[in-house]
């Protein structure tokens, strides 16, 4: 989504176990709080990375900010971190975008933790729907048409945007089409951990093709 060589990106992989069950989903989700010290920890030297990403929206949905914070800050005390639902809580309000219509690929069990998190932060979710996939696998072979024609479905004349979680749905090439089509910002996982990586980085340039969220000033 970024191609520019003043931003440089590192990744590392935290452990995740895929969940037998439904209980387990959620269960697994809380598991990755403890892998984020281990993960900044990987970095050299310290102060190499100016932002973390705990690039998943369900987790970050069951683990609050200030938990991914004070995890993090225990091996990197001056680390900044984001997520894709702390970025798309942000570019909520960046778009005074109070009612929420939704696409997730998850099970009802997640689904929910999605809608409490936003339901918690002051907004409320009027509309959802879901492919309701329960593996990881499932999810990534989402073709981006079959996103496209699921969020154009949904009944958004009740909300201000469009939110589509989830790392692993393939979304990032659909936003512009579908906003156009529905005529709100849509806001997805990538496009939100990003733009607000860049906000807390002090990157201020627009970043075109992905939609209006990164065209936005970033305060």
């Amino acid at each position: 989504m970024l191609e520019d060589d003043k931003v440089a990106f590192a990744a590392a992989r935290i452990k995740h176990h895929e969940p037998d069950s439904p209980e387990r989903a959620v269960e697994n989700l809380y598991r990755h709080a403890f892998e984020i010290a281990r993960a900044g920890e990987l970095f050299d030297p310290p102060g190499a990375v100016n932002v973390s990403i705990y690039a998943c929206t369900s987790g970050s949905a069951t683990i609050s900010q200030d938990r991914l914070e004070e995890e993090l800050r225990r091996t990197r005390p001056n680390a900044s971190i984001t997520s894709p639902m702390m970025g798309a809580l942000r570019a909520f309000h960046n778009f005074r975008a109070s009612r929420i219509a939704m696409l997730t690929p998850y099970i009802d069990e997640v689904g929910a933790i999605v809608v409490k998190c936003i339901e918690d932060s002051g907004f409320t979710v009027r509309g959802s729907a879901s492919f309701n996939l329960s593996t990881d696998s499932a999810i990534a072979a989402v073709s981006p048409e079959s996103i496209f024609e699921a969020a154009c479905s949904i009944d958004t004349q009740d909300s201000d945007a469009l939110f589509i979680p989830c790392t692993l749905l393939r979304a990032s090439s659909v936003i512009e089409r579908l906003e156009s089509r529905i005529g709100k910002p849509v806001i997805t996982a990538h496009q939100a951990m990003l733009w607000d990586a860049l906000r807390l980085a002090g990157y201020k340039n627009p970043v075109a093709g992905h939609g209006r969220l990164l065209m936005q000033r970033r305060w």
